[in-house]
């Protein structure tokens, strides 16, 4: 397939990578979110991708996914609740890749779906997400011991004074409407912490106007910040989510 046939087929689909797929051709992607790919490929440096199982979660048009199997990686699986069919009908195809991506909400997520993975990508996800909790023990369960998580997300900048959750509807929201879950980074890193998940890197893109228009209630910045973190496996709140002391609550009242 020559350059001006790919452009054509790679121009009847929608895209939020942009992604260099031949010499002069790229697809068209969202350019205001280069800045935080880019900090989670530096992340990717300091991971060995050679021989393992990688997992992306939210893997849209397959940036993350692609660049993990370049990198050495034994196996990619990608999902996604909204699938990239252009990265299905085009990229894949073009690229001879052997990435496999599925159509998926991460909350129906387990461990029997694809087994345990070393390596999960959870980028530009969590900020979504209206469990976030939940959301990342999912993730966890998810890792092989000793795995790594890449987490993007979108936090709050303040004095870290105290570990905050901001979770804004509607309008309130400094992004958009289905950005409802946002973190200040003393209490992202210490709820990774108290989930078995060490952070050993951060990468952060500063300010309230990156990568929408900051809007709503909140007065304070807006930035992003890239995490990779190790699965140590021991968890601080292992004993508050035991069922054995859901029971003892429930006794008590």
């Amino acid at each position: 397939m020559d350059a001006a046939e790919l452009k054509k087929r790679i121009s009847a689909y929608e895209w939020y990578h942009i992604i260099n797929v031949a010499p002069g051709v790229e697809t068209p992607g969202v350019k205001a979110h280069v800045p935080t790919q880019h900090k989670v490929l530096a992340v990717f440096d300091q991971i060995d991708f050679r021989g393992k199982r990688v997992l992306d979660i939210g893997c849209r048009d397959g940036l993350f996914s692609f660049e993990a199997e370049r990198r050495g990686a034994a196996e990619v699986i990608g999902i996604d609740y909204n699938l990239s069919l252009g990265a299905i009908e085009v990229l894949i195809p073009y690229f001879g890749s052997k990435v496999a991506m599925h159509q998926m909400n991460l909350l129906d997520l387990k461990p029997s779906d694809f087994g345990a993975f070393d390596i999960v990508i959870f980028a530009g996800v969590l900020y979504h997400l209206r469990y976030p909790f939940w959301s990342i023990k999912l993730v966890q369960d998810v890792m092989t011991p000793e795995g790594v998580m890449v987490l993007e997300t979108a936090v709050v900048l303040d004095d870290e004074a105290e570990a905050l959750l901001y979770c804004p509807t509607g309008k309130d929201s400094p992004y958009e409407p289905s950005s409802c879950t946002f973190f200040n980074v003393k209490a992202l890193t210490e709820t990774l912490e108290s989930l078995g998940l060490q952070p050993t890197t951060t990468e952060m893109v500063r300010g309230g106007r990156f990568p929408f228009v900051a809007r709503g209630t909140l007065k304070r910045e807006v930035g992003r910040m890239t995490l990779l973190c190790i699965r140590r496996g021991v968890t601080l709140d292992s004993e508050r989510s035991s069922w054995s002391w859901h029971q003892r609550l429930i006794g008590r009242q």
